[in-house]
């Protein structure tokens, strides 16, 4: 299939798009600049300038493809502008098409409250933080157009070997820096590999389904000083945490670590029956040695 693909060069969008192009899909990727042009190309990708900021300049040429995989965010104050101007844009498609446009999009756990001890599932109604309102109000949109068959990942979060929670701890770790966080040690996180969830994305690339939704998870909730304790065991490195509090005169609508304070865990039954979807790292043991180079 012919695939357009936002947030390419993003830490889901790098492992979605080698994922697709492993699996024989042809990717058309957005460029905002040439650097990023350039990294898409080397990576396999057919880059098309384009801003995420401005989807009326590439949505046409996004709609001649078979799907639209949107992992790109800006996560700046524009952010909500963005998904309005996205779902505004998508509403104008034809809708002679022969077939729903194939869109899946992604929305995530922090749509969601605190759940420290029931798993978040399919089923659970949206309750985002502020900050993250405007993604859940995009989804509200979208589920309703007859010409979209919309596919919804909600991902844990996301752990690749240079990003996410597992590599920013490995980073502070080996240059004698505490790692902060809004967490607490007792914290839950739910967790994911990139490389998991890109196959999860592929899976609903390929299914094509109707109003999907379902949660990309691995590791359904792991307290923070026991992710913290297997990071610094695989290093050898000491490894201490710096609670960060939200600064007084930030706006909660603009402040996108605040879901790092939740205490969340997810359930992953919903993709494995929806999309036979079967994560390899389903431990924080496995996703900490699979994540951090030296680790053995």
């Amino acid at each position: 299939m012919q695939i357009f693909l936002t947030g390419g060069t993003g830490t889901i969008g790098r492992a979605v798009l080698a994922q697709l192009l492993a699996r024989g899909h042809s990717v058309k990727a957005l460029a905002r600049s040439a650097e990023s042009g350039a990294r898409l190309r080397a990576a396999g990708a057919q880059a098309v300038s384009g801003d995420l900021r401005e989807p009326r300049g590439w949505l046409e040429e996004a709609a001649r493809c078979d799907t639209l995989v949107h992992t790109g965010a800006t996560f700046d104050a524009q952010a909500v502008t963005v998904e309005r101007r996205l779902v505004a844009a998508l509403k104008t498609l034809p809708a002679d098409r022969p077939h729903p446009f194939n869109v899946v999009y992604t929305g995530g756990v922090w749509l969601y409250a605190a759940s420290p001890v029931v798993p978040l599932r399919e089923n659970t109604p949206f309750h985002p933080l502020p900050a993250f309102a405007h993604v859940a109000n995009a989804i509200r949109s979208l589920l309703p157009m007859r010409h979209i068959a919309l596919s919804v990942i909600h991902p844990a979060l996301v752990c690749g070997r240079e990003d996410g929670p597992v590599a920013d701890m490995r980073h502070a770790a080996e240059t004698g820096q505490a790692f902060r966080t809004r967490a607490g040690l007792d914290t839950l996180w739910p967790l994911v590999s990139d490389e998991d969830l890109a196959d999860l994305y592929v899976r609903a690339v390929e299914a094509r389904r109707y109003r999907l939704s379902t949660f990309g998870c691995g590791v359904e909730a792991v307290p923070v000083s026991t992710l913290m304790r297997l990071v610094s065991d695989s290093l050898g490195l000491r490894l201490d945490l710096e609670h960060e509090e939200r600064a007084p005169d930030l706006d909660p609508h603009h402040d996108v670590t605040a879901g790092y304070a939740l205490s969340q865990c997810v359930s992953s039954a919903g993709a494995a029956k929806l999309l036979g979807w079967s994560p390899r790292h389903t431990t924080p043991a496995d996703l900490v040695y699979a994540h951090t180079p030296v680790a053995r």
